[in-house]
């Protein structure tokens, strides 16, 4: 490999080993990850600094493992407690920004790559 050439590397880690090192890195008391997946939502009572959107962006992202099977709308929504409407809104606006793609076959969603 000459100096101009970058080899990739992608580490894959599970919901556990990231809060373990989110709240190492932050000293947060914030929700884990692994709290996000299992359907944490907070209501209007909880920290108003917090973004509801994010959380539903990440919550869908975190829908997808490494196994890289994609998954429709339905699915995501019924996973998740959201509308399909809002589901769809949300799994657009990933897929524009990169974060997710669309297979023309099946419509379903897929992380890039998988």
């Amino acid at each position: 490999m000459t100096n101009n050439q970058q080899q990739s590397i992608s580490i894959t880690l599970s919901p556990s080993q990231i809060d373990e090192i989110v709240r190492a890195a932050t000293k947060s008391r914030a929700p884990s990850v692994s709290t996000v997946v299992g359907g944490y939502m907070p209501t209007d009572t909880e920290d108003p600094r917090m973004s509801r959107s994010l959380l539903r962006g990440l919550s869908i992202l975190t829908c997808f493992g490494p196994d890289g099977d994609p998954r429709g709308i339905l699915e995501l929504a019924r996973d998740l407690g959201l509308s399909p409407s809002t589901t769809h809104r949300y799994a657009f606006t990933l897929v524009e920004m990169g974060l997710l793609e669309r297979c023309p076959r099946t419509r379903k969603y897929r992380l890039p790559g998988t």
